[in-house]
């Protein structure tokens, strides 16, 4: 995420580091394959992205 004014970010996947993310089906905190975001009207960010381990659906909400 990078601020670009006072309440606007915009996102850029990680290079270096992976983003982190809970997977239900792993039960536990697993690094994100592929983020991508998702807007959303109240301001908050959804970052989705695949389970490392398994392959599932694993999501971060930003705010």
């Amino acid at each position: 995420m990078q601020q670009v004014g006072p309440h606007t970010w915009t996102f850029k996947a990680p290079d270096v580091a992976p983003m982190k993310g809970y997977c239900r089906n792993c039960n536990q905190s697993v690094a994100m394959l592929h983020p991508r975001e998702v807007s959303l009207a109240t301001g908050n960010y959804i970052v989705r992205g695949d389970c490392q381990q398994c392959g599932q659906e694993v999501v971060l909400i930003l705010s």
